[in-house]
């Protein structure tokens, strides 16, 4: 077993072997650049497959960045979200961690990386979760990616040219839901309109007593008078 596999008590976490996706190092670096002279985090999207760790994107989390450090809210990462640790840039020649570093590292994942100036691949450095440095392989990973669309739509989601587009992920005619829906269906616009619609109605159909409210500046009835008609 290898040490990196001693580090962690769930086997589906054991990995001996880190593998970076190219095109997530060249958003870390195009992140890094439009950020300077602020830092630059982030959070690494991956998987483990037979023991190899493979980075394949980035999780972005709302937070704050200044020169001296940067700030992510992981409060807000949904329970279901499962990040495998972090990158971020530092606006200077050196890609050491500092003590705060070593605690965000201890926190969140088990891989870790820092790219200082001039923010290039070769100013990446790599540390494991106790801030020990942690070799890793640069390659094309996007098999890996959980991305693929067959799992939400099938060749029956496609419209055609025959087809009426109706707004949403449900089929009308074979859901359970808008067929009931349909039975129950409302005009509630019509009913709106004729509960609020205003009558013109003719002097001979006029009441033969007219009432006036007079209003207060504050709201409350200053008096009532009553006009008969004649």
């Amino acid at each position: 077993m290898s040490f990196i596999s001693k580090l962690f008590s769930r086997d589906d976490d054991e990995f001996n072997e880190v593998r970076v996706d190219r095109e997530v190092l060249e958003s870390v670096i195009y992140y890094s650049k439009k950020a300077y002279p602020n830092e630059f985090l982030a959070f690494f999207d991956g998987k483990i497959v037979d023991k190899v760790l493979y980075i394949t994107g980035l999780i972005f989390i709302p937070g704050e960045t200044s020169k001296t450090g940067a700030v992510v809210h992981t409060e807000m990462i949904p329970m279901n979200t499962k990040y495998w640790g972090s990158v971020h840039s530092h606006p200077g020649p050196s890609a050491r961690p500092s003590d705060a570093d070593l605690k965000t590292f201890s926190r969140n994942g088990y891989f870790h990386m820092i790219v200082c100036l001039p923010y290039s691949f070769d100013t990446f450095k790599s540390y494991d979760r106790y801030g020990e440095h942690l070799d890793y392989t640069i390659g094309d990973y996007g098999q890996f990616i959980d991305n693929n669309d067959n799992e939400f739509f099938d060749e029956s989601d496609v419209l055609t040219d025959d087809d009426e587009f109706k707004p949403g992920f449900f089929d009308e005619d074979d859901d359970e839901f808008f067929q009931t829906l349909d039975e129950e269906r409302v005009d509630h616009y019509a009913e709106f309109e004729n509960r609020n619609r205003v009558d013109t109605i003719s002097n001979t159909q006029l009441p033969q007593q007219v009432i006036r409210i007079e209003l207060n500046s504050d709201g409350s009835v200053k008096r009532i008078v009553k006009n008969n008609k004649k």
